[in-house]
């Protein structure tokens, strides 16, 4: 794992509003200044806010992204291994100002998987992306191919009720159990089934509660 720190640019200054000072200032002056102009304050760099979209990266080499909430959820996305395992896969970015206990979890999956991983911190970030595996070249994936739905979606998606998904980590039913060996079997080892004894002291099965 290796911390990158980010790119400071000069006086305090954004590379946005150098930018934006440059073209400004170039609209009206000649090929000469412009050139000199560049030389002073650097060339606006191409697809810079689309790359504080993702992290610091291009959007086409963008393989799999997490939103911050996601990447707070304890349990790994099973996407992100399978993206890491995937031969284009270069590394593993984490945004720096998640929690440690969140991002270590897939610092280790990457180093597992023989990636390396870099935590960016950038004040021009924006959105909501806290995690991006990418690739060394352009794939130009579609967006539906990058993005994860979250647990919950998926797991509506496969019909289970709300209150089921909501009590992971929590004794369920021998009803709902069955629910969940039919419809996610995956889901079975965050559950644990209620037993007689539980039921006769009257405990309540929070997945239809």
């Amino acid at each position: 794992m290796s911390n990158e720190n980010d790119e400071r640019k000069g006086s305090g200054r954004s590379l946005a509003d150098s930018a934006l000072e440059t073209g400004a200032w170039a609209a009206g002056q000649s090929a000469v200044e412009r050139t000199l102009m560049a030389g002073i304050h650097g060339a606006p760099e191409l697809g810079h806010e689309e790359k504080m979209r993702y992290l610091g990266e291009f959007r086409e080499r963008v393989l799999k992204v997490l939103t911050r909430k996601q990447v707070a959820e304890p349990e790994v996305y099973d996407e992100i291994r399978s993206a890491l395992s995937d031969p284009r896969a270069d590394k593993l970015i984490v945004d720096a100002t998640s929690p440690d206990r969140f991002n270590l979890k897939y610092e280790h999956l990457a180093a597992e998987l023989g990636k390396q991983s870099t935590r960016r911190r950038e004040p021009d970030f924006v959105g909501d992306i806290g995690l991006v595996v990418v690739s060394d070249r352009a794939v130009d994936l579609p967006d539906e191919a990058i993005g994860v739905k979250t647990r919950e979606e998926k797991l509506t998606d496969k019909g289970l009720p709300k209150q089921l998904i909501d009590a992971v980590g929590q004794k369920i039913c021998s009803a709902c159990f069955t629910l969940l060996e039919e419809k996610a079997p995956e889901e079975k080892r965050r559950y644990r089934r209620m037993s007689l004894m539980d039921r006769m002291f009257g405990e309540k099965c929070p997945g239809h509660e």
